[in-house]
């Protein structure tokens, strides 16, 4: 603990009261950062995921990201990938065109060994949001992996930031409620004998093909069939075949790559509901959804 809170001290001492540009008896540091002409921040999103990201030059893309049902999150995906973990400062910078004072908050993170070295979670990723929604340049420090003489410091630039930031925030205004506990175990109904697909059912399947094209975490979709227990059983095998083909079909066209997805049915084998009632013959004429991650 005593060497954590010694190198913690000096790290700060160097990034905070020294100047950058000549530190006595260390190496010049490696800044990352756009010019100000090159600045570019781009929005992507729908009523599943917001994202916006922005490219550090020479080292790789910082992404906040919220997929409906979750939290706010950001990230940096590096072009190659980092060699060792490293503890590092998260704060603010004025930039030298437009000087304010920057919030004094210095956040401690570490930077993770691989292609994913910074994830924050809800709390600093908003902070970090703000920031640069105040024109402040949003900071990684740290010392380098290779030569501890030198510091390393990873920014997002302020500029050209406003207007895809302000659509992000509408769309994380308008993000479904709908997330992956919602649709991790789901199911469509169908009247008897029938296997198209009803208006309840293409809805909920549109948010779902949704959701599925925006959370890359799904590794797979299983799509199972069935039916109830009227009718011969090479009928209902049929039948249930092509419930779990009408909802495959109708995924794949909304979007959904149909490698990630798997088709299965059943007939009547695997009832939900034991009996011979209304209900429960409506609560097992169904395809049911699963997803994997």
């Amino acid at each position: 603990m005593a060497s954590h809170n010694l190198w913690y001290g000096n790290l700060v001492c160097l990034l905070l009261l020294l100047p950058e540009i000549a530190y006595t008896g260390l190496v010049a540091p490696d800044i990352y950062m756009v010019e100000a002409n090159y600045s570019e921040w781009q929005f992507a999103g729908n009523r599943a995921k917001c994202e916006l990201q922005h490219e550090i030059p020479r080292f790789g893309i910082g992404r906040f990201l919220r997929v409906a049902g979750e939290e706010l999150s950001f990230r940096i995906d590096s072009f190659q990938p980092i060699p060792e973990s490293v503890e590092a400062l998260l704060r603010e910078i004025s930039p030298a065109w437009e000087p304010g004072k920057p919030d004094p908050l210095v956040q401690e993170i570490s930077l993770k060994k691989g292609l994913v070295p910074v994830e924050l979670k809800r709390k600093p990723a908003a902070w970090l949001l703000s920031s640069l929604a105040k024109g402040q340049i949003g900071s990684f420090d740290f010392v380098d992996w290779d030569d501890t003489r030198k510091t390393v410091h990873l920014r997002l630039s302020p500029v050209n930031y406003q207007r895809p930031y302000r659509e992000f925030k509408r769309c994380l205004k308008d993000l479904s409620s709908m997330g992956f506990l919602a649709f991790k175990e789901s199911e469509v109904r169908f009247p008897l004998d029938v296997h198209e697909l009803g208006p309840a059912a293409r809805d909920f399947l549109r948010q779902l093909a949704d959701y599925l094209v925006a959370d890359a975490s799904i590794r797979r979709v299983e799509i199972n069939g069935h039916a109830d227990d009227q009718g011969t059983h090479p009928y209902n095998q049929r039948l249930s075949e092509r419930r779990a083909r009408s909802v495959f079909d109708f995924l794949t066209a909304s979007g959904v790559n149909s490698a990630l997805m798997q088709r299965d049915a059943y007939g009547e084998s695997k009832p939900r509901m034991a009996g011979r009632t209304k209900r429960a013959r409506a609560a097992n004429r169904r395809a049911e959804i699963r997803l994997l991650r």
